[in-house]
């Protein structure tokens, strides 16, 4: 079973939700919807001009690729899983290694919280990002990298075990730096050993699952090639060749419990006190796209919307 793989690895792939024959023209319909708005680095479905391309996009989630695996989910944690916001697609996002590592934990925020570690510590945590990646993962990016095993260790008993397994990635960030120039140097390959990391390949046409826990990271454009792209300064976002162009579908699936973690922590963020009003309002929205997309939405939001109704 596919869950086996998420439990022991942090991260499965699924079966192919469509054909590879299929990238060329998704890919140059999606570079069209955002040429609309000047090339934004992501945009939500539910903005989309295009509303036959939103459409085509969600579909995706109807796959019996993904729903076996939401099925799995199910199971194995005995806890109602949901399909959540937000519904987006990234273009071009990118790690600069002259100015950026990029690992990070989707759920790094919620340490610094009892609350929320107490619910990260539970057998029965479920927080996940699904990624489908519309090119092959090569010189210029185009999936992720992901620390292996990084998911674990995550209980009372295993923080200090937890702490000394990071020190390599410590030492690497104090390395970039400190040093970005002779970091600059060092094969990137050389580098992803000494943490224990991997480069994903997924094939075309399938989806990753990556747990809210895993260190992880876009995979960045390689070295050698990174005098060859434009990067705005101070962000993850590049300028490409038309041909490589990384295009990235995203949402995420989870339960009660770790929206709630995810909430007690977003929702105490500056600027952030919008979220779960964001997050009802584009249900909402693309309900009206796809009435049974988000069939088991309530059964995991009622709680999160009850405890949290200040902010709505």
């Amino acid at each position: 079973m596919l869950i086996k793989n998420f439990i022991k690895d942090g991260y499965l792939v699924t079966n192919e939700i469509f054909h590879e024959d299929q990238i060329e023209s998704l890919r140059k319909e999606i570079n069209e919807e955002f040429a609309i708005n000047g090339n934004p680095l992501q945009k939500k479905l539910v903005n989309f001009k295009n509303i036959n391309l939103a459409k085509k996009i969600i579909d995706f989630y109807h796959h019996s690729s993904i729903q076996d695996v939401l099925y799995q989910i199910k199971k194995n944690y005995d806890t109602d899983v949901a399909l959540l916001p937000p519904f987006e697609v990234h273009k071009n996002y990118h790690v600069n290694l002259k100015e950026f590592l990029g690992w990070h934990r989707d759920c790094g925020g919620e340490l610094q919280y009892d609350y929320c570690k107490n619910i990260l510590y539970s057998d029965n945590y479920f927080f996940s990002k699904i990624g489908i990646y519309l090119q092959k993962n090569e010189n210029y990016g185009g999936s992720i990298d992901i620390i292996k095993k990084s998911h674990k260790n995550f209980s009372k008993k295993k923080i200090i075990l937890r702490k000394i397994m990071s020190i390599p990635l410590k030492f690497v960030i104090f390395f970039h730096k400190y040093l970005n120039n002779f970091y600059n140097i060092f094969p990137e390959k050389l580098i992803m050993f000494c943490l224990n990391a991997i480069k994903l390949n997924p094939k075309l046409g399938t989806a990753v699952f990556f747990d809210s826990r895993i260190v992880h990271r876009g995979s960045p454009i390689t070295k050698k090639n990174l005098d060859k792209v434009e990067f705005k300064k101070g962000k993850y976002h590049a300028s490409l060749p038309e041909n490589v162009n990384k295009f990235s579908i995203y949402c995420q699936v989870g339960n009660t419990k770790s929206i709630d973690s995810y909430m007690f922590d977003r929702l105490k963020r500056n600027g952030n006190s919008h979220e779960l009003k964001s997050w009802i309002n584009e249900i909402d929205l693309i309900t009206k796209l796809d009435k049974n997309l988000l069939s088991q939405t309530n059964l995991v939001l009622d709680l999160i919307k009850e405890k949290y109704k200040k902010y709505l």
